[in-house]
Order: C-alpha cells, then structure tokens, then sequence
C-alpha cells in the first residue's frame, strides 16, 4: 500500500499540483475569515517604489535604439556588427519586461484575492453589528476599512498600469527584433550573392594591393599587442622568465604525461566496470574527446596566466588571449572527437568501420581539421576586431574555404580504397548509404564551394563550406552521444546482465524490459535526428552561444493553431504516460493477488471490477497527459465533436460495441465462464473485451462475437443462475431389469467424477417409454472451468465398461431393440 501511495505522490509531482487553483485559495480564505479570530493580512501593503524607475530605462533605451534604427538605413555588410549590438541590446529589454511582467502579477493576484477576502469579512462585520446595535462602533470599523480598501485599489491599480507599461515594452521590443533581424537577413543576403573581382584575376589583386598599407598597418597593431605579452615578461626580471617557462613546462607536461596517463588510468577502469560491449567505445571516446578539450584549454590558460595576461593593461591583447583560450577549448574537443573515432593506437576501441590501413592513412586529417578550425575562430576575431578592408576579409574567407574544402575532399579520396575492396568482395558488406554520401555528395559540395570562390562568389562559398563543416561537426557529436545513450540503455535494461536481474527483482517482466529498451532507444533517435536538423537550419558559424540560442527558441513553446508546445512539455507528457501505465499495472496487480482473494467475489465479477478501472484510469491518463501538453478543455471539446461527427459516419459500430462491452461489465448477464448458446453455437465464454467477446467451442476454436449481438439478440445463459455447467444426457435401456443396474451404475459413475458437483445432486430420471426401450435422462451440474464434452465422454466410457462387466453379453455384440421384437414375433 505505501508503494500505491507513493507512486500516485509521484504523479501528482509530476502534475505540478503546487500550481493550486486560485478559487481553492479564495475559498480557504473566506474560510478562515469567517473564523472569530484576528484577522491576519495575506500581504504588505505598501506602494512599489522600485519598479517606475526600471520601466523608464527600458523605454529611454527602446526609443534610442528605434533612433539608431531609423539612422541605419543602409542595409550593407559596415552596419552589420551595428545592427547585431541593437537586435542583441532589443532581446534583452524584452526578457527584463518579461521577468517584470511575471514579478508583477503574483502581487496583482494577491491584491485581488485580498480586495475579495476584505469585501467578505466586511459583509459578515455588518452582519454582526446590526445584530448587537452598536452603530458608533460600526461607524469607525467602516471608515479604517474603506480606508484600507481604498488603499489596496489604488496599489492593484499602480500595479496594473505597470503591467501595462511593462506589456507595451515588451511588445515593442519584439516588434524592433523583427525588424532588425529582417534588416541582418537583407545584409546576409546581399553578402551571399555580392560578385567580387575573380581571385585568378588581377583586379582582385590590385585590389588588395590598394588596401595592402592599412590592412597591414592593422594587422600589425594586433600582433603587436599580442607580442608585447610575451616580450615584456622576458625583457623583465628573471623571476617573471622563470614563470613564463615554468608555465609552458607545465602545460607541456600536461599535453604529454598528464593525459596519457589519465587516460590509460581511464581505459583500466572502464575494462574493468563496464562489460565487453559497445558502450566501452562510444564512452572512451567521448572522454578522448572531453579530455583533449581540456588539456588543450587548460594548458593555454595555465601559459596565459603566467604571462600575466589579466593584469594587463592591454585589453585588445586581454581580449586576443581570451579568445585563443576559447578556441583551443573547442578544437581539442574536436581533435579528441576525431582521434577516437579513429583509434589508430588501439583498434579495438575504434567505433568506426574500417580497417587499421584506413585509420591510418587518414589519422593525419583530425589534426588538420582542427587546426583549420582554430584558423577559422581567428581570422573571424580578426576581421571583426581590427576593421580591415573588406577585400582584405574575402581574402581570407577564400583561404579558409579553399583550404577546408580540400581537407574534405583529402577523406572521399584516403576512403576509395576501402570502397573499391568492399565493392570486389562478393561479402554482404557493401558500402551503404554513408559511404555514398561521404564518397559522392561530399567532393561535389567542396568542389561547388571551390568554384563558387574562383568565380568571385567569396562569401557564397565561405558561408556554403563553414555550413558544411558545422553540420559534419555536430552530426559526428550527436552521433556518438546517440551511442553512448542507446549503450547504456541496452546495458541496463538487458535481463541477463547485473543490472537488469536486479530490475527484475522488482517484478519487471524481462519483455517488458526489452520493449522499453526498444521505446527509449528509438526516442533517442528521433531527438537525435531532431536535433541534426536544427544544426542543418541554424547559422552554422561555429558560434557554440549562437546555436545553444537557436536551439533554445526550437525547443521552446511552438504554437500550432491554438495549443503551444515545447520540448519540456512534451517530455513532461511522456513520463506522466510511463508512471501512469507502471501505476495502473501496480494498482491492477495489487487487486488481484491481494485484495480480490480475500473477498467473495467470483471470477466473473473480478474481471469486471479489473476491466472497468483499467478503463477509468486510462481515461485519467489521457487527459492528464493532454492537459500538460497544453490542450485545453475547449480543444477537448472540439476533438469530441469531431469525433462524433466521424461516429455518425463511419464509427458507429465500434462505438456501439464498447458502450455494449461497457454494459455486459456492469449488468453481467453473460460472464467469464457462463455456458451460453448464441446462434445455435454452443460455448463458454472466455473473455469480455472492449468490442468483442470470445468464446470457446467444444472443439477448442474460438467464436469472436461483437459485443452488440449479445445484447441486441437473444441469448440462452444455462449457468445464469447458477454458476455452473449443465450436461444433461439420454440412454436407452432396453429391460426393466437392466433399469436398476444403469441406474445404481450411472449415480456411482457421477458421484466419483471429480468434475461434478454434489449440490444440486445428480438425478436419473426416466425419460421416456417406447415401444422398444426406455430411455433414461442423466442431468449433473459441473464446476465453471471443466469441458462440458469431456465430463459427458467420461461418463459414458465409464457407463459402457461398467454394462459390459455386468452382463454376459458385451453391450457392442448385443442384438438391436428391432432384432428382439423380430425373434418375439416369431
């Protein structure tokens, strides 16, 4: 029982039921109003002094930037860093108004509930008095109390017109995102399809020669500040040289002894914990990665810092460094990721499938990918910080993109030869639809970005081959942590390992185990998948902030029609549905192997009792689960008259069917076990399900009846009264002396059948008087669960040996009732 209870506690957790009613509040309220005690106040009233000011920054800073705005009229590529500062400067007012507006309107709840509470104690304040005619008395309780009451309107009604205001803000906030954004799509596009000077042209050169001074003037400031770093440590005192090498030994250390040996302590333990399976692969490599991620980070900081580099007063170069730190964060990911995957050093961790002649020949290519990488996060910090010609910035967009497409091309080109050996071998290993992508789709996407830049088309191809790499990136992260989940799902929900006995233990069926392994594992798939196709519609700059924010606006609430949907909603639903189905088998389970065996109840009643809850609760769940996806009771309604109007048409029969299963549950003329005759087919009903019953025939075939014609057609019940079988047999007995034997013979054969009951008693009877025999009527009630056919064949077995022993004459060799009249006659 305190499993039920706490299983049902969790539901209602899952539920949100904190999220109280307001009217249940209210009522609670008037109740303790009503109480002759000292009324307490349910909240400070006090006006809010804080707030105004707050709004009025907010607006000051809307009209600014709708200034800005309408001054930046030219949508070109030098307004784009503007237009970024101001969308990003929007977003934030807009969630400050947002945070106001949620701040706010608990206070305005609590006003109300307290103007509706003070308006109830009033009446019942009047009430009293009028009883005890004390008329000064009354005077000045109403005077403090329309005072207090004035005062609580006039707060509820500052906060009101600040909710207001801060509504306002918010909607024109979004209105100037919206604008803004369409002004940043207008300068993206412009920048995709501007047609510069061809690189293979001389204009294009004599272009960056015209620019060449500056530009370098530029790049040289850059380099310079960063430079200053390391010379002013070595141009000081030999203690700042000795921390500026001891920092480098020490980040050396880190690269070559630390992480070797961390991850061969890593590669102990894993053999030694997680059993010979794939999720030994997919976890080392997803630590491989995690560990070179920081190895590279933290030794970039570890040489940063004893340089110095915070106390600086040099912010470009502060900045610079900052940013090297970030980027060597990301790339060691990157390279770890890759050299995982490959596993040149150790085969049998490799996840890929290839062989160790393919692993080598490309185990050069992480190295360079992540340093192409690391060029690209530089030269887009460098672009955007030192304000250099436009010319100068296609130049090294070009280089990126021609240096990274040639990379990519380097994998088809390193993989052909596995392809070709596969393709020979008459093996069911065939390159798959993988291996058509990376040796088909990929070289002719990095040969369109290459050309697109020879002809001009820079920023195209630029922005074409960063996409491409930032799919391909997120793809093979989302890949392996899809492994890394599906492993360990496998693992702990497979019944034969540690894990899953455990489980078992608790009851879990090992089936069950499997198809929820099976529903978990496909999940994770389609998040996976999901998630692959956000990647492949964001921006796709390696801007880790910016796709966490595009991500976060996916999976945020999505309106379709009038319902709102979003991520945590739909996860919320989901497990609501998994705790409700164990809850419901936990309930039903209880019911059946503790409460029903010690009640009265029949079988037949049981299962009605069983079925007509599992009904109800699955009722509760469904609505449960639409409600937390946010469909109302109105869209409830529609779905229902939608769905009579389907029933009018095209469902009525299988609505007629359950309402008739709901009526056989209920009023039970037919239960499990009856022995009933429908059409002129004789069985015994075996289950009462939603649209059907079944019944078993004497030859052990089932009769599926819809449960409508039981209860619109007639149906003969011979055990409706009692619950019990009737078999009702006739013999022919040929003498009167041979009466008594079958008689005494018959009642001793049916009071020894296991099957037949003693109450009601057997009886013989005669039936009938002929010309030629008698003939005697056996009738006998047997237990629910015996075969009618073979109590009824035992009998007569059992009556035939019994007749033969008995007489001299085996009862199969006697003459016929005619041949015995015949030799009379004669």
């Amino acid at each position: 029982m305190k499993l039920i209870i706490r299983s049902f506690f969790f539901i209602f957790i899952c539920l949100g039921i904190n999220n109280i009613s307001p009217s249940f509040g209210q009522d609670a309220s008037a109740g303790t109003a009503a109480a002759p005690t000292e009324a307490t106040p349910i909240l400070i009233n006090l006006p809010d002094t804080t707030t105004q000011p707050q709004l009025d920054s907010m607006a000051k800073q809307l009209k600014a930037i709708n200034k800005s705005l309408q001054s930046l009229t030219n949508s070109n590529s030098e307004n784009r860093t503007l237009f970024k500062n101001l969308l990003e400067n929007t977003q934030e007012i807009s969630s400050d108004a947002e945070r106001m507006i949620k701040l706010l309107q608990p206070r305005l709840t609590g006003y109300n509930q307290a103007l509706k509470l003070l308006a109830s104690t009033t009446d019942s304040t009047s009430d009293k008095t009028t009883d005890k005619n004390s008329p000064a008395n009354s005077n000045s309780t109403s005077n403090e109390v329309s005072k207090y009451q004035q005062s609580l309107i006039n707060n509820r009604r500052d906060i009101q017109t600040k909710i207001q205001q801060a509504t306002i803000i918010q909607l024109e906030s979004n209105s100037l995102s919206v604008q803004i954004q369409q002004s940043l799509a207008n300068i993206q596009q412009i920048q995709l399809f501007t047609h510069f000077p061809s690189p293979l042209s001389s204009e294009f050169w004599n272009q960056v020669d015209a620019y060449h001074v500056s530009d370098q003037a530029r790049l040289g400031k850059i380099s310079s500040d960063f430079i200053l770093l390391f010379t002013q440590n070595w141009d000081n005192d030999s203690n700042t040289r000795f921390r500026m090498l001891g920092g480098i030994v020490i980040a050396l250390l880190i690269i070559f002894f630390v992480r070797p040996f961390v991850e061969k302590l890593m590669t102990k333990l894993v053999k030694k914990v997680i059993p010979p399976t794939r999720l030994r692969r997919s976890l080392m490599t997803l630590f491989a990665a995690i560990l070179s991620s920081i190895t590279a980070g933290f030794s970039a900081t570890v040489i940063f810092s004893s340089l110095g580099y915070q106390n600086t007063i040099n912010h470009p170069a502060f900045d610079f460094s900052e940013h090297i730190i970030h980027q060597l964060f990301f790339c060691g990911f990157i390279l770890g990721l890759y050299r995982g995957f490959l596993a040149v050093k150790n085969p049998q961790w490799r996840l890929l499938p290839i062989n160790d002649a393919t692993a080598k020949a490309i185990s050069i290519l992480p190295y360079l990918y992540a340093l192409t990488v690391f060029l690209l996060g530089v030269l887009k910090y460098i672009n955007s910080t030192s304000d250099v010609s436009i010319i100068a910035q296609q130049i090294c967009n070009g280089f990126f993109t021609l240096l990274a497409s040639l990379l990519c091309l380097a994998i088809p080109i390193k993989l052909r030869q596995m392809g070709i050996e596969k393709l020979a071998s008459n093996t069911n290993n065939a390159p798959g639809l993988t291996f058509l992508f990376v040796g088909f789709a990929l070289p002719i996407f990095c040969l369109v970005c290459i050309i697109t830049v020879l002809i001009g088309y820079i920023h195209l191809g630029f922005s074409m081959c960063v996409w491409l790499n930032w799919v391909i990136l997120v793809f093979s992260t989302l890949s392996l942590i899809r492994m890394l989940l599906t492993d360990i799902t496998n693992l702990v929900l497979n019944p034969d390992r540690w894990i899953g006995k455990k489980i078992r233990l608790l009851g879990v069926k090992a089936q069950s185990m499997e198809q929820l392994a099976t529903v978990i594992t496909g999940a994770i798939t389609v998040l996976t998948i999901l998630l692959i196709i956000a990647s492949c519609i964001s921006p796709g700059n390696f801007d880790l902030l910016l796709f966490a924010k595009h991500l976060s606006d996916i999976l945020q609430t999505q309106q379709i029609g009038s319902v709102n949907l979003s991520f945590a909603a739909i996860a919320q639903a989901f497990v609501i549905f998994i705790v409700g189905i164990y809850c419901i088998r936990l309930v039903r389970n209880w019911m059946n192997k503790k409460l029903f065996p010690k009640t009265t109840l029949d079988h037949a009643t049981r299962n009605s009792i069983d079925t007509i809850f599992n009904y109800c609760c699955w009722i509760v769940v469904a609505v449960i689960v639409l409600s937390t996806l946010g469909v109302t009771t109105q869209n409830i309604t529609w779905i229902v008259s939608a769905l009579s109007v389907g029933i009018g048409f095209g469902l009525q029969a299988i609505v007629q069917n359950f309402v008739s299963g709901l009526i056989l549950l209920t009023e039970r003329p037919v239960r499990i076990g009856d022995s009933v005759v429908v059409g002129g087919v004789k069985g015994t009903v075996k289950s009462i399900k939603v649209r059907a019953t079944e019944i078993q025939l004497s030859d052990y075939s089932t009769l599926i009846v819809p449960n409508s014609q039981l209860i619109t057609s007639s149906v003969q019940n011979s055990t409706r009264s009692r619950h019990l079988g009737l078999i009702s047999i006739k013999l022919p007995v040929i003498t009167p002396k041979e009466l008594e034997k079958a008689r005494e013979l018959i009642l001793n054969i049916v009071h020894n059948h296991p099957d037949i009951v003693e109450n009601p008693k057997p009886s013989v009877l005669v039936d009938s008087i002929t010309e030629i025999s008698l003939v005697v009527s056996i009738t006998c009630y047997i237990n629910p669960s015996s075969s009618g056919d073979g109590v009824k064949s035992d009998i007569l077995l059992e009556y035939l040996i019994g007749m033969s022993k008995n007489t001299t004459t085996p009862m199969l060799e006697r003459k016929k009732p005619e041949e015995i009249l015949a030799s009379k006659h004669d």
